[in-house]
């Protein structure tokens, strides 16, 4: 159990989470690539360190803010962000702190390494993309054909 283990797991999805994160915290698109590294720095640093439904959504809101705060000129203030995540402001710096330390404050990042995640973020993106319009798709010829189907019998 770690500081950004909730008591239960919180009822919005994490996609919406994010979705959230992203249409309020007016984050660069670079924070979100730093964010993937440093949590994947924390797992790689920290091997008892899981991510689970009970912390995913702490865990990234820390991550954003600690990325936005590290790379963007203009961020906002953890009360707005803690706003934006649906948590105390309290807890919020708490949890701050902690991911600093799980860190061990490493928050550069390599160009090359920030480059490689850009790429892979990107390639995952399409693929999801490409499946979700190829299911779609599907939903559509279904749709077409049940139609002409019904339209035949009346």
């Amino acid at each position: 159990m770690t500081k950004f283990d909730g008591l239960g797991p919180p009822e919005i999805e994490i996609r919406l989470y994010l979705d959230r994160i992203c249409r309020y915290a007016n984050c660069s698109n670079e924070c979100f690539i730093l964010a993937l590294i440093y949590v994947d720095r924390i797992i790689q640093r920290n091997p008892d360190f899981c991510i689970s439904s009970l912390n995913i959504h702490r865990l990234f809101i820390t991550s954003i803010m600690t990325a936005a705060k590290f790379f963007d000129d203009i961020y906002y203030n953890n009360a707005f962000y803690a706003r934006v995540g649906g948590l105390a402001v309290c807890e919020l710096n708490e949890l701050e702190i902690e991911f600093l330390f799980l860190l061990n404050f490493s928050l550069h990042t390599d160009p090359d390494e920030y480059e490689r995640y850009r790429v892979e973020l990107e390639s995952q993106a399409d693929e999801i993309a490409m499946n979700t319009g190829e299911i779609f798709h599907r939903i559509e010829t279904e749709i077409g054909m049940y139609t002409r189907q019904a339209l035949q019998f009346s």
